[in-house]
């Protein structure tokens, strides 16, 4: 079980659940460093020795690699990183244009996967032998179905999921590293109305249309009353990660009770696809195909 030793290295934690997280290990008595784009954000904790707070573009190389040096040169290690910083670009995909889907492909994927590689390097290299560490990416219930209007943030969400089971099975088990994709349901916080509503193209700009009635569903304050408090998702993370010695960490870890139906219904469809065109899926392959596959 992890304690009060650890360092916990936070993105986004000028508000939502990031805040809650940054909040959650400081009162538990760990160490942090915690991290925005702006420093000033970060004032509701406090200026002691086991908080270090850092300003952080996670699309900046720079940036991350100073950050993780800095929190080194303080701390000595790093044991808990958690990617949480981002941000959702909503529009018709055609009216998206290309330099507002590239920043959100470098913010909510690129810059997940740069700390990852950095936290990885440092786990294996910085911290004691076998003392290792765990990333935890905080994805969404977006990273595994879509919803209408946010092509581009599904697309980074479903991105990072992949990349980050697939960089799991290339480590050396010796190395103690472990990875574990968040997915949210609804949250309480400010990240419906933040979200940057790109340029709409007229085709799609009716009030009919699948992004009107979701952005309508969104924003109505009857729905928003079901969704999770964010405190309590810290509380329960938290916990998750700091009893994984008790309890193997998930590969994919849900949050929210509205995502467990919404998972299992694309599941099930998912499965009755794959049933009900299995006899053309067999026609392609003239023999049993291949069964043992290395690292699958």
């Amino acid at each position: 079980m992890l304690d009060s030793t650890n360092v916990w290295f936070i993105t986004g934690c000028s508000s939502g659940l990031g805040k809650s997280l940054a909040t959650t290990v400081h009162q538990a008595g760990h160490k942090l460093v915690a991290t925005a784009r702006n420093i000033n954000t970060l004032s509701y904790l406090p200026d002691e020795p086991n908080v270090l707070k850092l300003s952080l573009d996670v699309t900046s190389q720079d940036d991350i690699s100073s950050c993780f040096e800095k929190a080194v040169e303080k701390f000595g290690q790093l044991d808990v990183v958690i990617n949480n910083a981002g941000y959702v670009v909503m529009g018709d995909t055609e009216g998206i244009p290309e330099s507002d889907a590239r920043l959100e492909m470098e913010t909510v994927f690129w810059g997940p996967v740069r700390i990852t590689r950095e936290a990885t390097r440092i786990f294996r290299e910085v911290n004691p032998a076998g003392r290792g560490g765990t990333v935890i990416q905080v994805s969404s219930i977006g990273g595994y179905i879509t919803f209408p209007g946010s092509s581009f943030y599904h697309a980074a969400k479903h991105a990072i999921g992949g990349f980050t089971q697939s960089f799991a099975k290339e480590l050396d088990p010796s190395w103690n590293i472990k990875f574990m994709v968040v997915a949210p349901g609804g949250l309480k916080t400010n990240f419906p109305v933040n979200a940057q509503l790109a340029g709409r193209h007229p085709a799609y700009d009716y009030p009919t249309s699948p992004l009107n009635q979701l952005i309508q569903f969104m924003m109505n304050p009857e729905i928003q009353k079901t969704f999770s408090e964010p405190d309590d998702c810290a509380k329960v993370l938290f916990d998750v990660v700091v009893g994984q010695d008790e309890r193997k960490l998930p590969t994919r870890f849900l949050m929210g009770a509205e995502t467990i139906p919404i998972f299992e219904v694309e599941y099930k469809k998912d499965a009755t696809e794959m049933e009900d065109w299995k006899k053309e899926t067999l026609k392609c392959t003239q023999n049993e195909g291949v069964k043992d596959i290395p690292g699958f």
